[in-house]
C-alpha cells in the first residue's frame, strides 16, 4: 500500500432481500486471512424480508462497537478476532435501485482509500479464506495485470451441488494474460464473485463511459486496459437463485449485454485500448466481425466496416469461419 491507501482491499457487497443468504456471505468475509487491512462495504438496499434485521444482528456478535458513524444508515466496525477484518454497513431506508439510483455508489468513498477491490453479491459467498491474500499477491507481484479471478462452484439455495450448462462452460474459456479476444469472441465467462480488481479500472475512462452498470462492462474495460490472472481453484460459491444475477440478466434482456459488446468492441476498434500490434488487431477485428454476422448486429457491422479500413478485407474471412463453426 502507498500513503494515499487506508485499506489494502475493498470489498463490496451489494444485497437485497437476501435474509436467508446474508451470513453465510458475510462468515465468508470475515474467515479471509490476511495481512493487510481490507474494508467490506455492506449495501443493502432496503431489504423487505428481514436482512437488515439479520446484519444488525450479526455486527452485535462478531463486531467491536462502532469505531465511527455518520448518519442513520453508516458505521464503520471492526471485527473482534480478526483484526484486518472491518465492516462498513449501509442499511438503506428508501431502495434506491427502484428510484433509478444506484446504491453501489456508496462503495465510492472506501474504494478510493483502498488499492484493489473486490466483488461478491449478498447472496454468494466465499470459501477460501486466503482468497484476498492470494489474489492481491498476484497483482502485487505482476504490474501488467489490472485482474484475478478463480475458479468456482454453482449452489442451490441450501448449499447443494446443482448444475447450470449456461455457465458451467466459463473456466474452460478462462485463461491468465490477454483476455481480450477471448471475451469478444465468447461473451462473458467472468463470475463477479470471484473477481479481484486494481482500483485504477474503476477510476478509467473506459468503465466511466460504460453504457450500464453490467458486470461486463466492468470486465470489458479491465480487459481493454491490461491482462488477467486466472487461478483455477475454487474459491467461491455461486448461488444459483431465481433472483441471480444470470437468471436476472436474461429476463432483462440479451440486448443490454449487446449494447455493452458494442460500446467495447468500437473503443477497440477506435484505438481507445492498450496498445495492440497488427497480429492482434487483425485477429480481434475478425472476431468483432464475426459476432456482428452471427448476431446479425447491423450497427456493429456498419460501424466497424466505417472505422477500419482493414475490415473490408477480413469481413469474407469472418463471415467463411463462422459457416464453417455452424
Amino acid at each position: 500500500m502507498n500513503e494515499k491507501t487506508t485499506y489494502k482491499v475493498c470489498v463490496r457487497c451489494a444485497t437485497f432481500n437476501h435474509a436467508p443468504y446474508i451470513t453465510a456471505t458475510m462468515d465468508g468475509f470475515c474467515r479471509q486471512q490476511t495481512t493487510f487491512p481490507f474494508v467490506c462495504v455492506i449495501i443493502d438496499d432496503s431489504s423487505r424480508d428481514g436482512e437488515q434485521e439479520v446484519i444488525r444482528q450479526y455486527l452485535k456478535e462478531h463486531f467491536e462497537a462502532p469505531l465511527r458513524e455518520s448518519g442513520a444508515c453508516e458505521a464503520l466496525f471492526r471485527h473482534k478476532t480478526n483484526p484486518n477484518c472491518y465492516f462498513v454497513v449501509y442499511l438503506l431506508k428508501e431502495n434506491h435501485y427502484s428510484q433509478g439510483k444506484s446504491p453501489l455508489a456508496y462503495a465510492d468513498p472506501w474504494k478510493e482509500q483502498s488499492q484493489y477491490v473486490a466483488l461478491c453479491e449478498g447472496d454468494d459467498y466465499w470459501t477460501d479464506p486466503h482468497k484476498l491474500q492470494r489474489q492481491a499477491d498476484a497483482l502485487d507481484a505482476t504490474p501488467q495485470a489490472v485482474m484475478v479471478y478463480t475458479n468456482y462452484k454453482c449452489v442451490g439455495a441450501n448449499g447443494e451441488a446443482v448444475s447450470r450448462p449456461l455457465i458451467e462452460r466459463f473456466p474452460q474459456r478462462s485463461h491468465s494474460g490477454d483476455n481480450l479476444p477471448t471475451l469478444l469472441r465468447h461473451g462473458n465467462y467472468v463470475m463477479t464473485l470471484t473477481t479481484m480488481y486494481r482500483r485504477e479500472v474503476w477510476d478509467s475512462e473506459a468503465y466511466k463511459s460504460r453504457p450500464n452498470n453490467m458486470d461486463f462492462s466492468l470486465i470489458l474495460s479491465a480487459a481493454t486496459m491490461g491482462d488477467f490472472i486466472w487461478m483455477s481453484e475454487e474459491t467461491a460459491c455461486y448461488r444459483s437463485l431465481e433472483s441471480g444475477m444470470v437468471k436476472t440478466a436474461l429476463r432483462k434482456g440479451a440486448h443490454w449485454a449487446q449494447d455493452v459488446y458494442r460500446h467495447y468492441a468500437l473503443r477497440v476498434m477506435r484505438g481507445q485500448c492498450k496498445p495492440l500490434s497488427f497480429h492482434q488487431r487483425t485477429r480481434i477485428t475478425t472476431l468483432v466481425l464475426r459476432r456482428a454476422l452471427k448476431k446479425k448486429d447491423q450497427q456493429l457491422k456498419t460501424e466497424v466496416l466505417r472505422i477500419s479500413p482493414l475490415s473490408c478485407l477480413l469481413l469474407p474471412i469472418a463471415f467463411i469461419r463462422l459457416k464453417i463453426k455452424k
